[in-house]
């Protein structure tokens, strides 16, 4: 996509179609005074007899509008309450896909009006709404057109925070790509092949632990995940160090298992084929790494990703198996399906070796969280309340929405082994997000630390902004909870 920022009057920038933004009443939000008077006599008697709606959603398509250089103008309504963001991230979003299914590859829109929340919230509904993966469909003439130029108008020099949210957004869209991608296409061979050629423009060095490498170093917890399959693991290393030195390092640890079958305590058929989803938390952590030298983030950032694959094969871990963790501690693996934290486990102790000030980890945990906030929100826990709050705070302003769940001591009872110094599962049916996280907890150490569960990220069905099948979440709210540690 190309994207131009201008500052010229918007009255003869041409153009195939301005996206306007307007309430219910017909107020106009996103254009400079210079064209409101001949924009809102077009929507004014359009509000009057109902035609434009009543809700968001209602939409009005102007050709050649008088006094303006562009051919078309879209009318879209955002509804009565426009200060919602999200409101305006999905209108942008809802109305380039009604202009796509016009036949239009190009688009205009002013941010002259709108604040800076609106601001973002407006250009992230354009660059994430866009997205399509389409790389493994073979008639790409038969698909929706893809948005190839887009004209930014702005009344204020706002060209540097164009170009923040849309790097922000290639990362999330990145982190989308990799959701998308069948298991058979995105092995854990795959994965660490991507960090070495991402590295070579994204400013980090990527270093590759193969399975020998961790046998040697002690990762049983790990490595008893991906004996079950022909594809060897791997723990995925990327190093970024800005140019300018840095006082602190933050550790990103990502969940990457390109397919979870459950191992032999294997998964029904019908959640099977959503499982190439399972290294959503390694995406996130793929996105943030990839955009941090273009935002000129000031400090180390090292990111860990184990990936393997969970396969019921002939040597494939038993229920009952005690492993040997890289920190030390026995584990009783009594469900192979709950692996992710097998992986995650030994990365959070390797994590160590960098003595980080901050480590977050990001998975697709539990499907308890699913049941306990539903299909759009994560969930959050840690030993450290500020790092917690950046995390919450960064999921507001992205509307990548975090809830904070509590570490309650009385659970870890939950988790007691009779042979080993844990379970990798309670003994309960209850509280499975907040024992997962109990888990991790072990491994952490001593450093500040928190755990994002984006079970989320694997998303059923699409809306506006996001795909469904993998939305990259996290991605946006983690870098924003990174600037706030800063």
């Amino acid at each position: 996509m190309k994207v131009e920022v201008t500052s010229a009057d918007l009255n003869t920038l041409e153009g195939r179609c301005l996206l306007v933004l307007a309430k219910k009443d017909g107020t106009l939000l996103n254009v400079p005074e210079s064209v409101q008077g001949p924009l809102a006599e077009i929507v004014a008697p359009l509000v009057e007899s109902e035609e434009f709606g009543k809700s968001f959603g209602g939409k009005y398509y102007a050709v050649k509008p008088a006094g303006l250089a562009v051919g078309r103008v879209l009318f879209f309504n955002v509804g009565e309450k426009a200060e919602k963001h999200n409101d305006i991230r999905r209108a942008t979003a809802a109305g380039w896909k009604a202009l796509r299914g016009m036949g239009h590859t190009e688009l205009v829109i002013s941010l002259d009006g709108l604040d800076e929340v609106q601001t973002t919230a407006a250009l992230e509904g354009l660059f994430l709404g866009s997205y399509q993966y389409t790389e493994l469909k073979s008639e790409k003439d038969k698909l929706p057109k893809q948005l190839e130029s887009l004209t930014v108008h702005v009344s204020d020099d706002l060209g540097d925070r164009v170009d923040r949210v849309h790097a922000l957004c290639r990362g999330t869209n990145r982190a989308r790509d990799l959701e998308q991608m069948p298991a058979n296409l995105l092995t854990p061979t795959r994965l660490a092949d991507l960090a070495m050629e991402w590295s070579q423009t994204a400013g980090f060095k990527t270093t590759i632990l193969e399975e020998d490498e961790m046998r040697d170093l002690g990762m049983g917890s790990l490595l008893s995940v991906s004996q079950g399959s022909d594809q060897p693991g791997k723990l995925i290393i990327m190093d970024y160090q800005p140019e300018s030195g840095s006082d602190k390092t933050f550790a990103l640890v990502g969940k990457a298992v390109t397919f979870d079958s459950g191992g032999l305590s294997l998964k029904p058929a019908n959640s099977m084929a959503e499982m190439k989803g399972d290294m959503g938390g390694g995406a996130t952590v793929f996105g943030i790494m990839s955009v941090l030298k273009d935002l000129g983030f000031p400090h180390r950032v090292v990111g860990l990703v184990p990936s393997v694959e969970n396969m019921p094969g002939s040597r494939a871990t038993r229920p009952s198996d005690v492993v040997t963790s890289l920190s030390g501690v026995t584990i009783e693996i009594n469900n192979t399906d709950a692996e992710g934290r097998l992986i995650l486990a030994d990365a959070l102790t390797y994590a160590g070796n960098y003595k980080p000030d901050y480590v977050i980890d990001f998975a697709t945990l539990t499907g308890a969280c699913l049941v306990a906030l539903g299909p759009k929100v994560c969930g959050v826990m840690g030993n450290h309340q500020p790092l917690i709050d950046a995390i919450l705070e960064g999921g507001r302003d992205s509307h990548e929405l975090f809830w904070e769940l509590p570490l309650v001591e009385e659970y870890k009872e939950m988790l007691k082994s009779d042979v080993a110094d844990i379970s990798n599962i309670s003994k309960s049916r209850w509280g499975g997000t907040i024992t997962a996280g109990l888990f991790l907890q072990r491994f952490a150490g001593d450093y500040q630390w928190a755990h994002c569960d984006i079970a989320c990220s694997i998303f059923e069905k699409g809306d506006e902004v996001h795909p469904g099948g993998g939305t990259g979440i996290g991605v946006r709210a983690g870098y924003l909870a990174l600037t706030k540690m800063a």
